[in-house]
């Protein structure tokens, strides 16, 4: 397994008070990292990532927010809940 990086311990730690203080929110939600997206110079602005099921994998495209119109489901939110980042296809 690999180790939590040394950077943003304290905000680390605060988010892991807040899943204490809800032990129920702990299997609906995580606390996932940008990285990928960063280092594919993801512009969120411009772009959303779009997943669809396959199987058991998980297929994620990044497509121009425009060019979106099919019913959506949010996966992931910006810190404030002003911009999703990522849609789930809705089942048909």
């Amino acid at each position: 397994m690999v180790d939590a990086p040394d950077e943003d311990v304290e905000f680390r730690s605060a988010i892991k008070e807040v899943f204490l203080r809800y032990p129920e929110a702990q299997r609906k939600y995580a606390l996932a990292s940008l990285d990928l997206e960063n280092r594919m110079k993801i512009d969120f602005d411009k772009e959303v990532g779009v997943s669809r099921v396959e199987g058991r994998k998980i297929i994620t495209e990044f497509r121009d927010r425009e060019s979106v119109i099919r019913m959506q489901l949010c996966l992931k939110w910006n810190f404030d809940y002003t911009q999703c980042l990522h849609w789930e296809e809705a089942p048909e």
